[in-house]
């Protein structure tokens, strides 16, 4: 009476009459799932959703009734196992860390400072900053000493002529 499209076997009544016309073998369907959705406190209630759309809303839900959720702490990562393993069978002691030897010796800061002054006095500012930034990426002064002697720089610079001339007679006096 009922017949499967493709494979010609009987279906049920009930499922003809609920206007299928494959067998549940044949059938690509998916079978529902359930979501129990909690409005208020308690008097929750089922929704069907797919199998996949069930695990995604039971992940988010916080009062999700799956027990599949990941366990925490000392079971989830068997730190007492790895304790115990540890304290049987202790590693071997590293070796002791023996730093090289400082192997850049930079320039004194006076020399640096005067190569800049120069560069300064003759070229401007700018020339100033590059050469100071020059001897820093070759290694030759270190970060504290580059920043010391563009902060001077600095200093130099915002100042008006007159007070500048003044400064190189007192460093000449000296």
């Amino acid at each position: 009476m009922n017949k499967c499209k493709k494979c010609k076997e009987t279906i049920d009544n009930h499922r003809a009459h609920l206007g299928y016309s494959e067998c549940v073998e044949c059938s690509t369907i998916k079978k529902y799932s359930s979501h129990t959705i909690y409005p208020h406190k308690t008097g929750g209630y089922i929704q069907p959703v797919s199998e996949e759309q069930s695990e995604n809303l039971n992940r988010l839900d916080r009062r999700g009734i799956s027990g599949n959720k990941a366990a925490k702490g000392i079971v989830a990562d068997k730190s007492w196992d790895r304790f115990l393993e540890n304290y049987l069978n202790p590693a071997p002691a590293k070796k002791k860390y023996i730093p090289k030897p400082v192997t850049n010796v930079y320039i004194p800061i006076k020399e640096a400072m005067v190569k800049a002054m120069k560069k300064f006095d003759t070229y401007g500012y700018n020339a100033a900053c590059e050469l100071t930034q020059s001897l820093y990426s070759n290694d030759k002064i270190s970060l504290m000493q580059k920043s010391k002697i563009i902060n001077e720089l600095s200093n130099i610079q915002m100042m008006s002529a007159k007070e500048r001339k003044f400064i190189k007679k007192l460093q000449n006096k000296s």
